[in-house]
């Protein structure tokens, strides 16, 4: 079996000004080189290990996501646990063709045979399938970019 085609990595730096601007009291971000995003409720010690442990649950190829679109045009993908992937508009715009191609290869095994040869997901759900890959590559090698702490333990820079 061949080894599946790496998907492009994202740029961070929105997802932590995101994350930054969304950061409370009770709530750490932690994110991932491969752009997933890992909320971590305070008060935690170590968020980062928190954070590896709940990527960890979602390692799975079947992993069901949610596609939410939000008003500004981006898009948000949750997964079970308090994970998500975001794409902004000129990200969706820029990575159409890469997620047309790798659409089909994106399909777990299970979800393959359940659709057959010739399906073709949604545009959301083609990013919710590359959400998932970047999600589970990150799982596979946790290497943490930004942990963003609650306010009342560490101000995240802006």
């Amino acid at each position: 079996m061949s080894k599946p085609e790496a998907t492009p990595l994202p740029e961070t730096g929105d997802l932590i000004k995101f994350c930054s601007a969304n950061v409370t009291g009770s709530r750490t971000f932690v994110v991932f080189k491969r752009g997933t995003c890992v909320m971590v409720n305070e008060p935690c010690d170590d968020p980062l290990a928190a954070a590896r442990k709940t990527l960890s649950a979602c390692a799975d190829p079947n992993t069901p996501f949610i596609p939410e679109p939000t008003a500004e045009g981006e898009l948000i993908v949750s997964f079970k646990e308090p994970v998500f992937q975001r794409f902004t508009r000129s990200e969706l715009a820029e990575l159409a063709p890469t997620m047309e191609r790798l659409a089909p290869a994106l399909l777990s095994p299970a979800e393959s045979a359940a659709v057959g040869g010739n399906f073709t997901p949604p545009d959301v759900a083609k990013a919710g399938l590359l959400a998932r890959r970047r999600m589970l590559e990150d799982a596979a090698d946790a290497k943490a970019v930004k942990v963003i702490r609650a306010k009342t333990r560490q101000t995240a820079a802006r």
